[in-house]
């Protein structure tokens, strides 16, 4: 890693004070020294809908791929919508891969993620779909292991700071996640997946 690591966080909820847009702010505020946070609305982005090579590309999704691009690995929390992840995730994985050659704006990179619900069993489907999305399209998500954050608003706790927090063992798992993240950015952890990527544009022809 460089002289400052940035992660980029993504929030599949609209509401400011959603359980997944809480949890993205805990993990932010508990990143190391020397690791630094940009952020997208990825509510922002219009509907995808593939376009001819000549058509103009709109402006939101021009920021979003600019800021996917210039991160050193992303962070995204999302909840669990009927089973799968929501349709605003999906939407922004499908413009960031798009244009597929050569690179596409994440193409090797690390990614992690965690879903925040207030079942007691449920959100293992949307980190698992999430991931594979991620996998399938070039990028290289954090497999071990899968942080789901279950009767999330039992987790909540206030530090003696006054700082929203988790509360453990919630709280263990999420600095493990995101050793997890920055252990694979410095480990080059995409490396192999965009060596194969270029190959697999190159054998297109």
């Amino acid at each position: 890693m460089g002289d400052m690591t940035t992660i980029l966080f993504l929030v599949g909820s609209a509401r400011p004070d959603s359980l997944n847009a809480r949890l993205s702010r805990v993990v932010e505020s508990h990143l190391p020294e020397g690791v630094s946070a940009t952020h997208f609305d990825i509510f922002s982005l219009p509907f995808y809908v593939q376009g001819g090579p000549d058509e103009a590309t709109p402006a939101p999704v021009e920021e979003f791929r600019t800021v996917l691009r210039e991160a050193d690995g992303v962070f995204i929390t999302t909840p669990e919508y009927n089973y799968s992840l929501p349709g605003v995730v999906k939407n922004a994985i499908d413009w960031a891969s798009r244009p597929m050659a050569p690179r596409h704006a994440f193409v090797g990179k690390p990614m992690n993620a965690a879903v925040a619900t207030i079942s007691g069993t449920n959100g293992i489907r949307s980190l698992v779909d999430l991931k594979r999305l991620w996998a399938a399209c070039g990028g290289a998500p954090v497999t071990t292991f899968d942080f789901v954050l279950q009767q999330a608003p039992d987790q909540f706790v206030v530090d003696d700071e006054g700082r929203e927090t988790l509360a453990e063992p919630a709280r263990a798992t999420m600095h493990f996640a995101i050793a997890n993240l920055l252990r694979s950015i410095e480990l080059d952890a995409g490396r192999t997946v965009a060596a194969n990527w270029d190959a697999f544009i190159a054998n297109l022809g």
